[in-house]
């Protein structure tokens, strides 16, 4: 009797691989969109010592780790006990590797895949890392072709990989609803404001490429002025994660740390939103407003950190008569908030499909492999 070979099965993945955590969505069955968020944090150096003391249950995204040969490196959660007494050699490119290993073990564990499969991945990094592209593929090859062990499992990955601009996602849904009008984005000029925790990025679209001369990476960040105001208000390291809170939510009563009850953070909050409005007005005054002259443009503003400030940038646009012309992140994608839902992670932490959107603009994208933009 003749065996019939089967094909491996085909994880397509987009990896979002920010500085405050990692986003991923995946499909491997027809229909299928998973997200997953995994913390960025990464540990590596270790040895097979530490094994014993790792978690092997609960989510595979919460205890994280690959075995390279003697090597052990602990990403996500599990990797925030070793940051302090680990000296850490891993570079940006390093790191990104690490972490895509680790989503394609998640998966694998998760999905119950054999020890040998295919991946498709999408990668989009930030202007001021698309140069270690090349370096990420090849360190990310080496480990695929090696093979791994993640989580005491063996994976063997035939990969094809292929990296973006950051904001490329959101401007393939853009992309995507003007066509269904009949516009053409190739003939206006699209504005991408990226809100991070660590800087602010503006990207300039036009003609169907990325315009890297009108493009930039070097904003305020939020965390940089969140620490600035709480310092000035008085609020200690111990209650930052409840003025955090109080800022993402619109909750302002928090339990305090350091009170041992129950504060109005509001006051407080209101300082943190005042102080990063003031760094990104200047930042947009430098920036942005010499682009806007041109009327057929479109400014999308996504990144986490956009939540805080959601009403006074429409009301900054407003008043350059562009309020119609902007557009949040979260609100252009009909089913983001619906997949993204699926996340334990969004029951408290309102900001995510803010945080994800261009994630999944790009899975979008790489689903319907419809782009012919150049990068």
């Amino acid at each position: 009797m003749n065996s019939i070979a089967t094909a491996p099965p085909l994880v397509s993945l987009t990896a979002d691989l920010g500085t405050s955590a990692s986003k991923f969505f995946y499909r491997l069955t027809s229909g299928q969109t998973t997200p997953l968020w995994m913390g960025a944090e990464v540990a590596d150096g270790l040895t097979t010592a530490v094994l014993p003391n790792l978690n092997t249950g609960g989510r595979p995204q919460d205890s994280a780790w690959l075995q390279l040969e003697q090597q052990v490196v602990l990403i996500g959660e599990v990797a925030k006990m070793f940051l302090d007494a680990n000296s850490l050699t891993a570079n940006k490119a390093e790191k990104a590797a690490y972490k895509l290993a680790a989503a394609l073990g998640i998966i694998a564990e998760n999905e119950k895949l054999p020890s040998s499969y295919d991946a498709v991945i999408w990668v989009p990094l930030p202007l001021t890392e698309i140069r270690t592209r090349e370096e990420i593929a090849t360190r990310l090859r080496t480990i695929a072709e090696q093979g791994f062990v993640f989580r005491g499992q063996s994976q063997q990955v035939k990969l094809s990989l292929k990296f973006f601009p950051e904001g490329f996602g959101l401007y393939l849904n853009r992309k995507k609803q003007l066509d269904t009008i009949g516009l053409a984005i190739e003939q206006r000029r699209t504005l991408i404001a990226m809100m991070g925790h660590r800087n602010l990025s503006i990207l300039c679209f036009e003609g169907g490429s990325l315009k890297t001369a009108l493009s930039n990476s070097d904003g305020p960040g939020f965390w940089s002025a969140f620490e600035k105001a709480a310092r000035s208000v008085g609020v200690t390291p111990a209650d930052y994660p409840a003025l955090l809170a109080a800022l993402t939510t619109g909750q302002t009563q928090q339990i305090s740390q350091v009170r041992a009850g129950l504060y109005d953070f509001a006051p407080m909050a209101e300082a943190v939103r005042q102080t990063y409005w003031q760094a990104v007005s200047i930042y947009l005054q430098d920036n942005l407003l010499k682009q806007l002259a041109e009327r057929s443009v479109d400014i999308i503003v996504s990144g986490g950190a956009a939540s805080v400030l959601r009403q006074t940038i429409h009301q900054y646009f407003e008043q350059l008569g562009l309020g119609q012309q902007v557009y949040f992140a979260d609100q252009m994608q009909e089913r983001l908030a619906e997949v993204v839902s699926q996340l334990p992670e969004a029951n408290f932490n309102p900001t995510l499909p803010l945080r994800m959107a261009d994630g999944y603009g790009l899975f979008q994208g790489l689903m319907g492999k419809s782009s012919q933009i150049a990068v």
